[in-house]
């Protein structure tokens, strides 16, 4: 008997040849994801960096420039001036920080999971849920 006669043999060759194809465009997903998770967690390293670095100016350039000025012009004690400084800079620390809260990031493998998900209620399967 022929594969290309439709019997057995040539049904199950089919169903290898989808049953590949599906595991590749599944791996294909997860792949993307990978990508994506990639992308998403260096842009938000990158911001923290940028978070760090200006930190590290805006205290720098406040500390010379306003304690001059404070102890100076002003008559304020030095002790006074710093922690003053320290204060604002601490408040836009914690600006920073709620910005990098705030960024929504989609879970990663959402979308492999979900297609896996699927997968498993067509076979009949019972699959558990994870938290």
């Amino acid at each position: 008997m022929e594969a290309s006669s439709g019997g057995i043999p040539s049904r199950l060759s089919g169903l290898m040849t989808e049953l590949l194809r599906h595991v590749l465009s599944l791996g294909a997903l997860a792949a993307e994801e990978t990508r994506l998770l990639i992308r998403q967690s260096l842009a938000g390293i990158l911001l923290f960096i940028a978070l760090i670095l200006m930190l590290m100016i805006s205290y720098l350039a406040g500390v010379i420039a306003a304690a001059s000025l404070l102890v100076s012009s002003c008559g304020f004690e030095w002790s006074a001036t710093l922690g003053l400084i320290s204060l604002i800079h601490l408040f836009l620390a914690g600006g920073f920080f709620l910005i990098l809260r705030v960024r929504r990031v989609q879970r990663p493998y959402e979308a492999t999971s979900a297609e896996l998900q699927r997968d498993l209620e067509v076979l009949g399967g019972s699959p558990r849920r994870t938290p």
